[in-house]
C-alpha cells in the first residue's frame, strides 16, 4: 500500500455538507441532487446530474432529492418513511452520488488510498450507519462514521467536561464528553433543527401576512440573515412579494416566534442527558456547553439557553469558532490522528473509531 494515503473529513448535514481534506482543501455544497425533469432540461443543463448551487439555480427544470431531509436514511428507521422501496433506493442513490461528488473536489491523487470519517446523528440506528457505509463505499477504500457532535468536540480538544450540542437543518445532536469516546445511551437526537424552524416561521408568516408570497428558499434566508431569539429591540424587514409586487414586509415577530421554537426541546434534552450523570458532574458539563451546526448563529440564542439553565444552577454556553466546518476539521483531525494499520483492518466495516 502507498505510504501516502488522502484523509477527508465529512459533516454529512441535512441541508449542507462540508468536506475538509489532507491536502488543504475545503468545500461546502448542498445536500442535494438534482436530476434532469425531462429530456429538454438534460438538453438544456448538458448533464445526466447536477450537484451544489447548480441545483438551486436550476430547481425548476429538476427533480431535486435530499435524501436526508426528514431524518429520511439519517437517523429514523426506513420503514418509518412511508417511502415506496423506488423512492427508498433513489434517496440512496442520492447519498452515494453526494459522497463521491465530495470525495470529488477533494482532488486526490490517482490510485492514493482515500480514508475518511463522516458524521452522523447521535443516535442513528445501525441500519442508519450502514446507509451511510454503503453509500461511502465507491469513494472511500475505508470510512468512519462517528456522532456529529464528536467531531466538533474532537476537533476543538474539548473531550472532558462538556456537552457540545450541534444543531443541523435535521436534527439537534447533544453529546458529552467524558475524556472517552461517548457510548449511545450517552447521547440525545432531538428529530428537529433548521428544517422545522423553516416550516414553522413560513407557517405563522401565511397567518400574518396571508397575502405574502415565499418559497422555502426564502423563509431559510431570511432565517439565515435575520434570525434571533432574543428580546432585544430588533426588527427584521425584507421585502417580499404581495400580489406580484414587492413590498416591505415586518417579519419580526413571526420569524422570533419560530426560531425560539427550537429552544424548550434543547433544554429538555439538556436535562435528559445530564440527569444520567453523577451530581459531582453534571455542573462542569453545564459550564462547558459548546453549540455547534448551522441553527448555533441564531442571536441570542446562547444567551436565551443559559437564561433557561437558572433552574439547573446555571450554565455557560459559547459558539464554535466555525459553524460551517467545525464539524469536518475535526472529522479530519480524528482521520489524520487514526493509525494506518487500524484503517487497513476496518476495511468499511467498523463504525468505532479508535481515538488516538
Amino acid at each position: 500500500m502507498t505510504k501516502n494515503p488522502v484523509y477527508i473529513g465529512m459533516d454529512f448535514g441535512t441541508y449542507k455538507t462540508s468536506v475538509t481534506c489532507s491536502n488543504g482543501r475545503r468545500e461546502v455544497f448542498y445536500t442535494a441532487v438534482g436530476w434532469p425533469a425531462d429530456y429538454v432540461a438534460r438538453s438544456m443543463l448538458g448533464t445526466d446530474v447536477v450537484f451544489g448551487e447548480g441545483v438551486v439555480q436550476q430547481r425548476l427544470a429538476l427533480n431535486v432529492v435530499r435524501p436526508f431531509a426528514k431524518g429520511i436514511l439519517k437517523y429514523r428507521d426506513l420503514d418509518e418513511t412511508e417511502m415506496s422501496s423506488e423512492d427508498v433506493e433513489q434517496h440512496k442513490e442520492a447519498a452515494s452520488l453526494l459522497v463521491s461528488h465530495a470525495v470529488s473536489l477533494m482532488r486526490p491523487p490517482p490510485h492514493a488510498p482515500v480514508f475518511g470519517v463522516i458524521g452522523s446523528p447521535s443516535r442513528a440506528t445501525t441500519t442508519n450507519k450502514k446507509v451511510i457505509m454503503e453509500a461511502a463505499s465507491s469513494a472511500f477504500d475505508a470510512v468512519l462514521i462517528v456522532p456529529e457532535p464528536f467531531t466538533v468536540a474532537y476537533g476543538m480538544n474539548r473531550l472532558t467536561e462538556t456537552l457540545v450540542i450541534d444543531i443541523g437543518a435535521g436534527t439537534t445532536d447533544l453529546c458529552p464528553m467524558c475524556g472517552r469516546y461517548p457510548t449511545d445511551e450517552d447521547q440525545v437526537t432531538v428529530p428537529m433543527g433548521g428544517d422545522m424552524i423553516d416550516e414553522k416561521f413560513k407557517e405563522l408568516l401565511a397567518e400574518k401576512y396571508p397575502d405574502v408570497q415565499v418559497s422555502e428558499k426564502m423563509t431559510r434566508d431570511i432565517k439565515e440573515k435575520y434570525g434571533f431569539v432574543h428580546d432585544v429591540n430588533e426588527r427584521a424587514v425584507v421585502k417580499l412579494p404581495v400580489g406580484g409586487q414587492r413590498e416591505e414586509v415586518d417579519v419580526t415577530e413571526p420569524l422570533k416566534e419560530a426560531c425560539r421554537t427550537i429552544v424548550p426541546p434543547i433544554i429538555d434534552a439538556i436535562q435528559q442527558v445530564i440527569s444520567r450523570f453523577d451530581p459531582e458532574f453534571q455542573q462542569p458539563l453545564l459550564n462547558n456547553i459548546v453549540l455547534g451546526g448551522g441553527g448555533s448563529q441564531l442571536n441570542g440564542l446562547d444567551h436565551l439557553i443559559e437564561e433557561s439553565l437558572v433552574k439547573f444552577g446555571g450554565g455557560n454556553v459559547t459558539k464554535v469558532y466555525d459553524s460551517v466546518f467545525a464539524g469536518a476539521a475535526g472529522a479530519l483531525k480524528l482521520a489524520m490522528g487514526t493509525p494506518e494499520d487500524y484503517w487497513d483492518k476496518i476495511r468499511l466495516v467498523d463504525s468505532r473509531p479508535a481515538v488516538a
